[in-house]
């Protein structure tokens, strides 16, 4: 079951669909405190990489959906949404501190969250190469990256919004 993406039908497209719904609400949530997010890059970053992991998920969810398409295929676009979001985090963890609230640069704060980002970060890498291979928990493995993904984007959604309306 691990590599048969027929057995997981439902699971992908109820993820996809709430994939779309917290995306479409975040977008929402965003605009109301949009000025005040674009004029902090540290809030930017945030509201950007929390889409676009959520944009992800959808594009991953309609990616296992596509009748047909092998997993091999399935696990090289995980993969390259997994590289991709490692070289942004990167690039997140090198430019966006100088604008963090005080609450982002407590100590437990910081390490929940680059403990939580590393967590998901190779997890994601996991599912992509195990899918690729066709060894390892292949889509049991993706399934805990999208429910990680889930809650990791509402907690950090969550923690968005608040700042933001902290600072204002």
């Amino acid at each position: 079951m691990a590599f048969d993406a027929d057995r997981w039908h439902d699971f992908y497209v109820m993820t996809g669909g709430a994939a779309a719904a917290l995306t479409g609400l975040l977008f929402v949530a965003m605009s109301l405190h949009a000025r005040e997010i674009m004029a902090n890059r540290f809030y930017s970053n945030r509201a950007v990489g929390t889409l676009m992991s959520l944009v992800s998920q959808l594009l991953i969810a309609g990616a296992v959906l596509i009748p047909g398409q092998s997993l091999v295929l399935v696990g090289a676009e995980v993969e390259v949404m997994a590289l991709f979001f490692l070289g942004f985090i990167i690039r997140q963890m090198m430019t966006g501190g100088a604008d963090a609230p005080s609450v982002a640069t407590t100590w437990t704060h910081r390490l929940m969250e680059i403990g939580g980002g590393t967590a998901w970060i190779v997890l994601f890498n996991a599912a992509g190469i195990s899918l690729l291979i066709q060894a390892g928990g292949g889509l049991y493995l993706l399934a805990v990256v999208m429910s990680f993904m889930f809650v990791w984007n509402i907690y950090i959604a969550w923690v968005l919004i608040t700042e933001v309306s902290e600072a204002g």
